[in-house]
């Protein structure tokens, strides 16, 4: 679904010719934001790969759409991935930045890490990650591709508050109900094979 379809459904269910196609757009903008506050989807999820090919490496900078991370890995010298342990800033400068990397941490706009990343060695940044901005108003993003719905019920839950609509409790607890379901499918995605058999996404050796 494009922008422009989830402009027509957010226009066709608030049913008000005093909102103009600006203002459904900014109605909409703003669902949008609300969701990114609010919601952890799986297609917020985001990953960047970084290898430092000539001196080892201490820092990376913050990706500009991080919402919130998930995990930094790295690999060990068995071959496998294990995630760095998140300390607090003047904790991790006690770490000596001559041994493998064990630790991260933000400081202003970058990630600290300690020790270092050697050469050719790949560190993986698992975050949550802002939506693409539309192309054009008949492209997709991320929101529009996967929950259309919910950036529509969000927008109308801002425009209900804006006329006073008497709809806008419903509209309120559409959003939580697509909401709920959504981020369930995450979960279930996570449990696939049921809740007893969730296993981890990469090993943990040192």
């Amino acid at each position: 679904m494009s922008f422009n379809d989830m402009l027509n459904d957010f226009q066709q269910i608030l049913d008000r010719d005093d909102c103009s196609t600006a203002q459904a757009t900014t109605f909409l903008q703003q669902g949008m934001s609300r969701i990114q506050r609010d919601c952890r989807l799986p297609s917020m999820e985001r990953a960047v790969f970084i290898t430092p090919t000539t001196d080892p490496m201490t820092y990376f900078p913050v990706p500009l759409d991080l919402i919130q991370p998930i995990d930094i890995l790295v690999p060990t010298i068995g071959g496998t991935s294990k995630p760095l342990v998140k300390l607090p800033y003047r904790e991790l400068l006690r770490i000596s930045p001559l041994v493998r990397p064990q630790a991260y941490s933000r400081y202003q706009g970058v990630y600290q890490i300690r020790g270092a990343l050697a050469p050719g060695d790949q560190l993986q940044f698992l975050y949550y990650g802002n939506f693409s901005d539309f192309a054009t108003p008949d492209s997709e993003n991320e929101l529009s591709a996967s929950t259309p719905d919910l950036g529509v019920y969000a927008a109308l839950s801002y425009a209900g508050d804006n006329y006073q609509h008497p709809n806008t409790d419903r509209w309120e607890a559409r959003y939580q109900e697509i909401k709920a379901e959504v981020m369930q499918m995450g979960y279930d995605l996570d449990a696939e094979g049921g809740p007893q058999s969730i296993q981890p996404l990469y090993n943990w050796d040192a």
